[in-house]
């Protein structure tokens, strides 16, 4: 059998249409990722300084036509808020696993824990600090259930080291700092949770390290070239942090 004259146009110009549908296909999802957009973005208070900065930078680079409108929340507002599509992501804090129903977590970045001390507490001129070392201290945890995640990540940790510590609910919605500062007690949280530079604060690692995750919360099936370019983004801030 042999394919006839006109047999081979169609399969030559078969070839053709196909390979100029996928150019024009992939030059549509370019243009999806690049067009102007807006997107609701909410953001963990712990993000404010450095994974939040560093996310919106990212996006900034792969999709500078998406106008992202952000606004803080506690993990637990944030993941309900993208879960009813209030929202359309959400950089989270420890949030709770796993997600509610009709929320996908990415991770970004998983933070190595610090404590937040007063430069005139004498463990603040360690170098480091082990979890026993803090045995006999008093350890700030969240005193909003939208902060859980958070507060059973932490107290998971002294599990596995042994000890039971004594807590306080932080009764200030300020990252501990306030709390600190009157010495209510000692937090064990994210260095990127502060500024740089904050008088009257001393922040010493631990070892062996304590990871504090950050995640980027989106709705099952969210869709759209916007939210590509920002999921590609934050893949990026991922890659970087491994």
């Amino acid at each position: 059998m042999t394919i006839t004259p006109p047999g081979e146009l169609l399969l030559r110009r078969g070839r053709e249409l196909l390979a100029h549908a996928e150019a024009v296909a992939e030059d549509v999802r370019a243009h999806a990722a690049a067009s102007p957009s807006r997107l609701r973005v909410g953001i963990s208070p712990t993000a404010r300084y450095d994974v939040g900065p560093r996310l919106l930078a990212a996006c900034a680079a792969r999709a500078p036509a998406v106008m992202l409108y952000t606004s803080e929340d506690t993990t637990g507002a944030l993941l309900r808020d993208v879960a009813a599509s209030r929202l359309d992501l959400a950089v989270t804090f420890c949030a709770p696993q796993p997600p509610p129903p009709g929320v996908t977590l990415t991770p970004l970045v998983a933070e190595p824990a610090v404590v937040h001390l007063p430069d005139s507490h004498p463990l603040a001129a360690r170098t480091e600090l082990a979890l026993t070392d803090l045995a006999d201290e008093t350890i700030l945890v969240a005193s909003s259930h939208d902060s859980g995640g958070f507060t059973d990540r932490v107290l998971a940790a002294f599990a596995t080291a042994g000890i039971t510590p004594h807590t306080r609910p932080d009764p200030y919605p300020d990252l501990g700092l306030q709390a600190v500062r009157e010495r209510l007690g000692l937090v064990v949280y994210a260095r990127g949770a502060y500024p740089d530079a904050l008088p009257g604060s001393a922040f010493i690692p631990l070892v062996p390290p304590v990871l504090l995750p950050f995640e980027l919360a989106t709705a099952h099936g969210a869709a759209g070239g916007a939210l590509r370019a920002i999921a590609a983004a934050a893949r990026t801030l991922a890659a970087s942090a491994a």
